[in-house]
């Protein structure tokens, strides 16, 4: 059951009874529920026209595992039927990984159009507070080009980013506040979450081997010649438009840089065409509290 917030209902009408479509951008802090209100937009909306939800939060993803950003249409076309659409940041935070962040965002946003969804809502990160903060949504913002901002705030800690957006002709802009149901969660909550969502992915992974000739290689590549240089690193293995096809954590190259042994769910080897590196390393033995670390 979700708790409607005040304003909630309308904002789904007018998004049902819309005749174009409508790129919903929902931004506030963190633990300010943008993700329950995404989820109820999204069931209103659906089932009067095809509807994407993107979730661009890496740190409490909702669609894909953590470090991940993720797209799901409902209903989906029936060539996409219950298929997730995932792009891999490397992280689980937009700090140091922005450009990741925003490009993922916008592929997976277009990927939505390609696919003729009526109505896209936008989960976006909880990064608001601060210059940062604030260039960073802005940044978001203008990329994604919503027709709707729903800006949920306590007091009016987003209207800084607003004042860009206020006189734009093709933007509206819903100011809701929080919802009194919003519960804040601590640091050791939203660690412990990740890492149910680590495992509960991994449930069914096994060593794999992967010929790394003619892949791409992104993101953080490490030094190809030290076999145990990559150990635990987490990277992502990707189809050839650089869409996710699974997480794997990796646990050493072949000596001459030839493959890669990872720990991963099954996938299609020969639908690989590149491997992305990220940030984050796992362990997925370590005691409750030490599953993640980054190193530089």
């Amino acid at each position: 059951m979700i708790d409607i917030g005040e304003g909630w209902e309308d904002l789904a009408a007018a998004l049902a009874e819309g005749d174009t479509p409508e790129r919903v951008y929902v931004v506030g802090p963190t633990d300010s529920g943008k993700t329950t209100l995404c989820r109820y937009l999204v069931d209103e909306t659906a089932p009067c026209m095809r509807t994407a939800y993107v979730d661009c939060d890496t740190g409490q993803s909702w669609i894909g595992p953590p470090t991940t950003e993720g797209m799901v249409l409902y209903p989906g076309p029936p060539e996409s039927s219950g298929r997730t659409y995932l792009r891999f940041v490397g992280s689980t935070s937009p700090g140091g990984h922005f450009i990741q962040t925003l490009t993922s965002a916008k592929r997976l946003v277009e990927k939505a159009a390609e696919l003729s969804a009526g109505a896209t809502v936008i989960d976006s990160p909880g990064l608001v507070f601060g210059g940062v903060g604030t260039e960073f949504q802005f940044q978001m913002i203008d990329l994604l080009r919503p027709t709707r901002i729903v800006a949920l705030q306590r007091g009016r800690e987003l209207e800084r980013l607003l004042a860009s957006f206020a006189r734009h002709p093709g933007i509206a802009i819903h100011r809701i506040p929080v919802s009194p149901a919003a519960v804040a969660r601590t640091a050791a909550r939203r660690r412990r979450y990740r890492e149910e969502r680590f495992a509960a992915y991994f449930a069914d992974g096994r060593l794999q081997e992967l010929l790394l000739r003619g892949l791409g290689l992104q993101g953080r590549v490490p030094d190809l010649k030290n076999p145990h240089g990559v150990e635990r690193r987490l990277v992502s293995l990707n189809d050839p438009e650089n869409f996710t096809l699974a997480l794997g954590i990796a646990r050493e190259i072949h000596p001459g840089g030839r493959g890669l042994r990872v720990f991963a769910p099954p996938f299609d080897h020969a639908a690989v065409a590149s491997v992305r590196f990220g940030s984050l390393y796992l362990d997925l033995n370590a005691e409750p509290g030490s599953l993640e670390s980054c190193r530089p």
